[in-house]
């Protein structure tokens, strides 16, 4: 074979391997066309499973079965990784994507410390009985102080954040008094902080040290609709989200370019 047909050779096996590279890293890396269906297919096991935790005297602070709670953080995880994803596709659709999130009936950064902890499930389960015998007090105690039955709270005000987290406060008092009065354990007493916080969409910001009593009206530094902002580019693009592409697509260079050395 000459030295000129060898090049072609080592050409036409170059491209091919260019083509095995390269192609299923652009096929898995493609944008949907319908971004925010895609979104409702992320969380659609979350979006069925949560009615099981909201049923009015059956709700998570009156008492359901451990498992209920178990299959939502599962559909839960597997919506944040989905939409995490899809994400890190469509970098000129976060706007949408998280203007899409927002109509989802989700709390999510409470809904991570709830489900970030597995012991969780065997605490609530020894504690069940406690959340049933208070459990009428406990959903009374949403209505008077939210004015609402037992639901993933979304649509707050929370312009004015010492009347928002004042609510937040005086009903974690209310249910904690309300399991007192049951002579309900320590331990059930403490965890009815993670159980109401998901249920109040930036409940979570509303610790002592976010925001600051007073009769003027204040906002928290990273409350935004509930949700805490992320670091954005200057384009308004999740910055991690636009790393994370740029360095797989130098990882699959590398490679390329390692398997061209190798045939030379």
């Amino acid at each position: 074979m000459t030295p000129l047909l060898d090049l072609y050779f080592v050409w036409d096996k170059l491209k091919l391997l260019l083509l095995c590279i390269c192609l299923p890293y652009f096929a898995s890396g493609t944008c949907p066309g319908d971004v925010k269906g895609q979104i409702k297919n992320c969380f659609r096991d979350y979006e069925m499973k949560i009615e099981g935790i909201l049923t009015p005297g059956n709700s998570i602070i009156s008492g359901v079965d451990a498992e209920n709670i178990r299959l939502l953080c599962t559909g839960f995880k597997y919506g944040e990784a989905c939409v995490a994803s899809l994400k890190s596709k469509c970098l000129q659709d976060t706007a949408i994507i998280e203007a899409e999130l927002l109509k989802l009936t989700l709390a999510e950064e409470e809904l991570k410390l709830l489900c970030r902890d597995d012991s969780l499930y065997d605490v609530y389960a020894r504690n069940r009985y406690c959340y049933e015998k208070s459990g009428i007090a406990n959903e009374k105690c949403f209505r008077d102080v939210m004015n609402s039955s037992v639901r993933i709270i979304t649509d707050l005000d929370q312009r004015s954040v010492t009347g928002f987290c004042g609510d937040v406060d005086s009903l974690l008092n209310c249910i904690g008094g309300a399991l007192h009065a049951e002579q309900c354990s320590k331990e059930s007493i403490t965890q009815k902080d993670k159980l109401v916080r998901p249920l109040i969409r930036g409940s979570q910001e509303c610790d002592k040290s976010a925001y600051t009593v007073s009769s003027q009206k204040t906002t928290p530094s990273q409350l935004q609709n509930g949700r805490q902002s992320g670091t954005k580019g200057s384009d308004g693009t999740n910055t991690a989200d636009y790393c994370l592409a740029n360095r797989t697509l130098i990882l699959s260079l590398l490679v390329v370019f390692s398997l061209v050395l190798g045939f030379s």
